[in-house]
C-alpha cells in the first residue's frame, strides 16, 4: 500500500510540475480580443518552446517585438499571416490572405473592413490582429511581429486546473490555406496524470489504514486469549 501511495504521489507530482512549468496564467487586459476574450478573463498560456506559429493561433507577444513603434508590455493577438503571406483588406468586406478571402466568425461583427491595406509578411515575422478590429493596435498600424517576440500560445480560459479550451478556428484552412492552428493536447493529458495520481494515492492510503486496523484487531484478539496451561 505504501508503494501505491508513492506511485500515486510521483505520478501526480509529475503532472502538476509539468503543468506549472509549461503553462503560465495571464489576465486579459483590454477589449482588443472581444468577443473571443473579454477584459479580465483569466487565460492559460502555453509557453512557446520553438513551436511553429500558425495562422489562427492566439498568441501572447512582447510589445517591443513589433517592427515599427515597438512599446514595452505584452498583449494577446491572433496570427493572421505568416512569413511569405500577403495580408490585405478587403475583399467583399473580408480580410484576405494570399488573395483568399476569409470568413471569420470570431471577430466583432461590423468591423470586418475598416480600411484598405496590403502587407507582405517578411521572413522571421508574423502579422497579427485583434479580434475586435475596431479597437486593436496591431500589425495594421505597427507592422509585423518578430517571431522571437512570441512568448506563448493562449490555449484556454480559466486556470490550468480548470481550463476551458478556446474554440477551434477553421477560417484559414476553410479558405484553402495550409497549417491548422495549434491544438493543445498536453494539458488535458497532464490533468489526467494529476487526477490519476491522486486516486492512486488515496487508494493506497485507504488500503494502508484498513491494513493497520485489521492488524490492530488481530493483536487485540491475540492479547485477549488466555495463555494455555
Amino acid at each position: 500500500m505504501v508503494a501505491l501511495m508513492l506511485v500515486g504521489a510521483g505520478v501526480g507530482a509529475y503532472g502538476l510540475g509539468r503543468m506549472l512549468l509549461g503553462y503560465q496564467p495571464y489576465v486579459q487586459a483590454g477589449e482588443n480580443m472581444s468577443p473571443t476574450l473579454a477584459p479580465n478573463d483569466r487565460l492559460v498560456v502555453r509557453e512557446a518552446d520553438g513551436e511553429e506559429v500558425h495562422r489562427g493561433d492566439v498568441v501572447l507577444i512582447e510589445g517591443g517585438a513589433y517592427a515599427a513603434d515597438g512599446q514595452p508590455g505584452v498583449s494577446v493577438v491572433r496570427v493572421v499571416g505568416v512569413a511569405g503571406d500577403t495580408v490585405a483588406c478587403c475583399t467583399d468586406e473580408h480580410l484576405s490572405v494570399n488573395g483568399k478571402p476569409l470568413t471569420e466568425p470570431y471577430i466583432t461583427p461590423g468591423y470586418e473592413g475598416l480600411f484598405e491595406f496590403s502587407a507582405k509578411v517578411p521572413e522571421g515575422t508574423i502579422f497579427v490582429e485583434g479580434d475586435n478590429r475596431g479597437n486593436s493596435d496591431d500589425s495594421r498600424f505597427r507592422g509585423p511581429v518578430r517571431l522571437s517576440g512570441v512568448t506563448g500560445f493562449v490555449v484556454a480560459t480559466g486556470t490550468v486546473v480548470t481550463p476551458d479550451p478556446l474554440p477551434a478556428v477553421t477560417a484559414f484552412t476553410d479558405a484553402g490555406l495550409p497549417g491548422a492552428p495549434l491544438t493543445d493536447s498536453a494539458l488535458p493529458t497532464l490533468r489526467w496524470f494529476v487526477a490519476g495520481g491522486f486516486v492512486l494515492f488515496v487508494a493506497g492510503f485507504i488500503g494502508l489504514i484498513v491494513t493497520l486496523v485489521r492488524n490492530a484487531g488481530k493483536r487485540r484478539k491475540a492479547a485477549a486469549v488466555p495463555p494455555a496451561h
